[in-house]
């Protein structure tokens, strides 16, 4: 299927907002229809993996076959020390799909949603709609993947400025994107998105799962993924990634200059 924004966004009025904090929550982001598509595509068809923090920080990624080779007590004795570390370290733990990854690897047929909401957010109508928003004109690409909280997982305190990546690429993250595709939350659940104006604050803003809404930031900014209660009735889904500058691409399809000729 083809992923559509929402026609009746109102871009004008959603860079104004946008201005007056650098952080942006859009409803409806999507076409009814495409929103529904990748729902079901993250709740069926994704294999998801366990990622979680070393006493670095340094991430860990667990796939299918190697967590059946993993036993229960493993587990809950890895829980157990990432649960340790998380009172004075920025630590994590939740579930994890590397889109670009599975895509390059084959891993995601052409025809997924999850391939096509990649395509569809480096396309030049979502690239030049952020553009739009945050007025920053050099914006290129984004590097998607699937996130799945589910009770217990959580995401401390960090700004997104660490970034593990290829020495070759030479990208700079400048805008943080969050969709959520979770339906029905109910606030006693927990697992909201909250953003902090420094080290030891007695104020927050939070930002709670939804359905088809983009959550837009300016990287830094100081924010967390608040634990999913245990008791929660399900699981929160989202797609994120990073909105980048790269001086090694120029995106002809939204009017830029080629480099030869600067």
């Amino acid at each position: 299927m083809q992923i559509q924004l929402n026609p009746n966004l109102g871009t004008t009025q959603l860079a104004s907002d946008f201005q007056q904090k650098k952080r942006l929550r859009i409803d409806n982001i999507l076409s009814a229809d495409s929103a529904e598509a990748i729902l079901d595509c993250l709740k069926n068809q994704t294999a998801w993996q366990l990622l979680y923090s070393n006493a670095d920080s340094s991430p860990t990624r667990l796939n299918n076959q190697q967590l059946e080779q993993t036993t229960i007590e493993q587990i809950k004795a890895t829980h157990a020390q990432v649960y340790a570390r998380a009172t004075s370290s920025y630590q994590y733990w939740y579930k994890f799909f590397p889109m670009v990854e599975a895509i390059t690897t084959g891993q995601v047929t052409e025809k997924s949603p999850l391939n096509e909401v990649t395509k569809f957010l480096n396309s030049a109508e979502f690239i030049g709609l952020a553009r739009k928003i945050t007025g920053h004109s050099s914006l290129v690409k984004i590097d998607p993947h699937a996130t799945l909280y589910e009770p217990g997982d959580f995401k401390n305190l960090h700004d997104d400025m660490r970034d593990d990546k290829d020495a070759r690429d030479k990208s700079i993250r400048r805008y943080a994107v969050v969709i959520d595709f979770t339906k029905n939350w109910s606030v006693n659940w927990g697992g909201e998105m909250q953003f902090y104006p420094g080290q030891n604050p007695t104020t927050s803003e939070s930002i709670f799962p939804g359905f088809n809404a983009l959550t837009l930031f300016q990287v830094p900014t100081l924010h967390r993924t608040n634990m999913v209660a245990p008791y929660a009735a399900k699981g929160r889904y989202a797609i994120a990634g990073w909105l980048r500058d790269d001086p090694n691409i120029t995106r002809l399809d939204l009017g830029d200059t080629p480099v030869e000729a600067k």
